[in-house]
C-alpha cells in the first residue's frame, strides 16, 4: 500500500534561523505516528509546513503517493489534511453546531430572476445540524448539545469539537471521490491541559478515527503517552530527522479503565496496516520496539538521569493558612496550610476547582467567603513565632502590590491570555514584575534587562533569536520556559504553579523539577497544580485532591498511587482503598 504521507529531505529557513534541515518522514495509512523531540527541534515548523501555512524552501511533499504542494491552508485542508493545534480556536460566543460548520455552511440555493443561483441564498440549518451531528457521531460525542456556546464546554469537550469541524472540512474541501473522508488529523500537545481521563476518551477517539483509516500525527511531550497511543515514531533534533522506529507500544484500553465511567466502544487491537514502503526506507515492521530509554537519548542528544531529582528539605513554619476559601460557582469551602520548605501537590480534574483556588489565593478572582493569611519568612524559615504579616478575607478582587511585595508569584496554567504579553520581548516578559533592579537615576537599563534575560534564557536553554524577540514568535515550550524564568526571576517565597511544565520536553522538565526541589530546599513555598499524576508524585512532599469543588484529604505523597488520585479526582470513594 502506498504510504498516506511522505516526506523527503523539507527545508526551511527564516531569515538567519534554519528551522528544518532535511526533514524525511514516512506515515502509513491508519497509522499513528509520533513526532518527538524538544522544544525548538523543529515540529511546529513542521507541522505548518504540512497544514499549508508555511511554503518549504525545498524538499517533496506526497500524499497517497502524488506529489503536492501548499499554497495555503486550503489546499493542505483539500487533501484531506486537518491540524488541532494546542492552543484551540473555537469562537466561543458561537454553538457547537455553529463551531463546527464554521466556513462551510451549507446553504440553500436561492432564486434570482427566475433563476436557482448556486452560492446565493440562506444557510440550510437541517442539513447543517445534520452534518454537525454525524461529525460527532463518529467520535462518539452525540451527547454534546449542537446549541451549547462552545466557550461552555469543558477543554476536552471543546477538544472533540475542534475534531469533528476538522472531520466536516476535510468533507466539504474533498476535491476526490474518496467519500471526502479525513485522511491526516495532526495533534499538536492535545493532552497538555487534559486530565488523565479525558486523556483515555481522546485515545478512545484517535483509536476509532485510525481504525477508520485516517492517519494520525501526534506531537507530545508525554512520552508514555506517545508509549501508549503511537505506532510508530520519529524523533526530530535542530530541524533533522534522528531516528525513526516502532515505538513500544501499551494497550491504551486497560489504564485505569475500571475506574472510567465510559459510554464508548472498547478499545479492539488491530493488526498494523501493511504496506509497501519506498525503495530507501527499511522495513521497520520487522524490527523490535525501540527502547523508552533509546528514544530519550535520541532526542535530548545525550543520556538521562533521575527524572525527579531529590533535594533533601525540612517543612518549616506555616507559609500560607486558606481557611474555608470558597465562591460562588467554584471551589467551596477549601482549608489547607502550606509551609515553607514544603512542595504539595494538587491533583483532580479540570474544572474541579484547582485553578480557581490559586486564582482567590492571589486575587485574580473574587471569594464569596473564607480567609487567607501569609506569614513572611523569617531569614531562618524554621523559626518559631514568625505569623501572618498579610491578610485577606471575603471580597478581595484584585492583586495589589502588597502582595508581590509579600513576594507571592504565580504561574498561570493561560500561557496564551494571562501569562504572557505576546506581542513584547523576552526581555519585557521576563523582568516585567521586578522592574526596580533596572532602573539607573530613575530610568530603565535596558542593557541590564537584556543582560539579566540572556542569562536566563542560558539556564533554561530557550531557544531564541535575541533578547529582543518577540515572546509571540517562540515555540509554546519556549515560552512557557520564559514564564517560569519570570517566576524565578522575581525571587518570590510562595510559589503557585499551575501546569508550569505544561508544553516543556522531557529534558527541559527535568531541569524544573530540579529546580522545584532547589527551591524547596532554599525554604521556599511551593503549591504545584499538575494534571499529570507521575509529576505531582516524583517532586511533591504532600497531595491533595479537588472532586467538584472540594479538596478532599491530604496526603503524604507515599500514601498515594495514581489509581488512588484518579479515583479520588472522580469522587469515587469506594475506589480508594481507605
Amino acid at each position: 500500500m502506498i504510504p498516506r504521507l511522505s516526506l523527503h529531505d523539507i527545508h526551511k529557513t527564516f531569515g538567519a534561523t534554519r528551522a528544518l534541515d532535511g526533514v524525511d518522514l514516512h506515515v502509513r495509512p491508519g497509522e499513528v505516528h509520533a513526532i518527538i523531540g524538544e522544544n525548538g527541534a523543529g515540529k511546529s515548523t513542521l507541522m505548518r509546513v504540512l497544514s499549508g501555512a508555511h511554503q518549504p524552501d525545498r524538499g517533496e511533499i506526497r500524499i497517497d503517493g502524488s506529489l503536492t504542494r501548499f499554497a495555503g491552508p486550503r489546499d493542505s485542508q483539500s487533501a484531506g489534511i486537518a491540524m488541532i493545534y494546542q492552543e484551540l480556536n473555537l469562537a466561543p460566543d458561537l454553538t457547537v453546531c455553529q463551531n463546527i460548520m464554521l466556513g462551510r455552511e451549507p446553504v440553500r440555493a436561492q432564486s434570482v430572476f427566475g433563476q436557482l443561483t448556486r452560492g446565493i441564498g440562506w444557510v440550510d440549518r437541517d442539513a447543517e445540524r445534520r452534518l454537525a451531528t454525524d461529525a460527532l457521531a463518529k467520535l462518539n460525542c452525540s451527547h454534546l448539545p449542537l446549541d451549547r456556546p462552545a466557550g461552555k464546554l469543558s477543554l476536552a469537550e471543546q477538544q472533540m469539537v475542534e475534531i469533528a469541524r476538522a472531520i466536516v472540512t476535510s468533507s466539504v474541501n474533498s476535491s476526490e471521490d474518496t467519500s471526502g473522508s479525513l485522511k491526516l488529523l495532526i495533534l499538536d500537545e492535545p493532552t497538555s491541559s487534559l486530565t488523565q481521563v479525558d486523556t483515555q476518551r481522546l485515545f478512545d477517539v484517535i483509536n476509532r478515527l485510525s481504525r477508520s483509516g485516517a492517519s494520525i500525527l501526534y506531537i507530545s511531550h508525554f512520552l508514555e503517552e506517545c508509549e501508549r497511543i503511537a505506532d510508530r515514531f520519529t524523533v526530530l533534533r535542530d530541524g533533522r530527522t534522528v531516528a525513526t522506529g516502532r515505538m513500544p507500544t501499551t494497550d491504551t484500553s486497560t489504564a485505569d479503565s475500571d475506574i472510567l465511567d465510559e459510554q464508548t466502544d472498547p478499545h479492539e487491537q488491530t493488526e498494523p496496516n501493511e504496506q509497501t514502503k519506498p525503495e530507501n526506507e527499511k522495513d521497520i515492521d520487522e524490527d523490535p520496539p525501540v527502547p523508552m530509554g533509546d528514544i530519550i537519548r535520541y532526542m535530548v542528544g545525550r543520556e538521562m538521569s533521575d527524572l525527579y531529582p531529590h533535594f533533601t528539605h525540612t517543612r518549616g513554619d506555616v507559609a500560607l493558612e486558606v481557611n474555608q476559601l470558597r465562591s460562588a460557582d467554584g471551589p467551596q469551602s477549601v482549608s489547607f496550610e502550606l509551609h515553607y520548605g514544603e512542595i504539595l501537590g494538587i491533583a483532580g480534574l479540570i474544572g474541579a476547582g484547582r485553578t480557581e483556588t490559586l486564582r482567590m489565593i492571589f486575587g485574580l478572582d473574587t471569594m464569596t467567603g473564607g480567609s487567607v493569611r501569609i506569614a513572611k519568612r523569617n531569614n531562618n524559615h524554621r523559626s518559631k513565632g514568625h505569623r501572618s504579616k498579610g491578610h485577606r478575607s471575603t471580597g478581595h478582587r484584585r492583586p495589589d502590590r502588597s502582595w508581590l511585595h509579600d513576594s507571592m508569584g504565580i504561574v498561570s496554567e493561560d500561557r496564551k491570555n494571562e501569562g504572557l504579553f505576546l506581542q513584547r520581548s523576552l526581555t519585557d516578559n521576563l523582568t516585567a514584575t521586578r522592574l526596580d533592579d533596572y532602573r539607573q537615576s530613575g530610568l530603565l537599563s535596558s542593557s541590564a534587562m537584556s543582560r539579566a534575560t540572556e542569562q536566563w534564557m542560558k539556564n533554561l536553554d530557550v531557544k531564541a533569536a535575541s533578547p529582543n524577540q518577540p515572546i509571540g514568535e517562540l515555540s509554546g515550550g519556549n515560552q512557557q520556559k520564559i514564564a517560569w524564568a519570570r517566576l524565578l526571576h522575581h525571587d518570590c517565597d510562595i510559589l503557585l504553579l499551575d501546569e508550569p511544565t505544561r508544553g516543556i520536553d522531557i529534558g527541559s522538565k527535568s531541569v524544573i523539577y530540579r529546580q522545584i526541589g532547589e527551591l524547596a530546599a532554599a525554604g521556599k513555598a511551593i503549591i504545584l497544580v499538575s494534571s499529570y499524576l507521575p509529576e505531582l508524585l516524583g517532586v511533591c512532599d504532600r497531595i491533595g485532591v479537588f472532586a467538584t469543588g472540594r479538596l478532599t484529604e491530604i496526603r503524604e505523597t507515599n500514601r498515594w498511587t495514581e489509581h488512588d488520585l484518579l479515583a479520588a479526582a472522580i469522587n469515587e470513594a469506594d475506589a480508594l482503598g481507605t
